[in-house]
């Protein structure tokens, strides 16, 4: 797929599903749905490269959304298990990016980052995510996603957190049927509990 700063196929697409939707999406569920729609290849699992390409032409699609849902007075979070649209209500809400957030806008409008990846870059990239993911405290908006992600509430202890995610994560990985994507997503909702609890939460 040849893409440039003017042409992603999935701008109009994720423009109309999420000014329609309610509750919001997650990263898989929006790469599922443009799965189906052939706006990305069904093999996006099958590579550390691939599956980057797929979320990095998501993630392009989404903060040039962003840009633009701002001029209507609306804000567009993004995250892995959390994208949707919603009303700026406040003079904080519209005030500029965070820096963290100005970095990964600026990181997601380069299509050369999209162009230069090779399946080690990609590795690269996820380990580096995850060192830095380990030593930040988790939110607890944070915590009630990762429950969620998990099909679990507050009430759960952490006995019932891992066999759950035991379950699913079985479920969830590629040999057994399931796909690479899922599994990520999995292992981060776990990732971010375990840090919750060690914490005392």
């Amino acid at each position: 797929m040849k893409l440039d700063d003017t042409a992603n196929p999935l701008l109009g697409p994720l423009r109309e599903l999420l000014c329609e939707a309610g509750d919001g999406y997650t990263e898989h569920s929006l790469i599922k749905i443009m799965v189906a729609r052939e706006l990305l290849p069904a093999d996006f699992s099958t590579s550390p490269r691939k599956l980057f390409h797929a979320h990095f032409v998501l993630f392009n699609a989404l903060y040039r959304l962003k840009d633009e849902l701002f001029a209507r007075n609306l804000g567009l979070a993004i995250g892995l298990v959390d994208v949707r649209v919603y009303a700026i209500s406040t003079a904080r809400e519209s005030a500029v990016d965070t820096p963290r957030e100005a970095k990964l806008r600026t990181f997601y409008l380069d299509w050369q980052h999209h162009a230069d990846a090779t399946d080690a870059s990609v590795q690269a990239l996820l380990d580096d995510f995850w060192r830095q993911f380990q030593r930040l405290g988790v939110a607890s908006d944070d915590k009630a996603r990762a429950l969620d992600a998990l099909g679990l509430d507050d009430s759960a202890d952490y006995r019932e957190i891992k066999q759950r995610y035991r379950r699913l994560a079985m479920q969830a990985h590629p040999d057994r049927g399931g796909d690479t994507q899922t599994l990520q997503e999995i292992n981060g909702a776990m990732s971010v509990l375990q840090r919750c609890y060690r914490s005392g939460e």
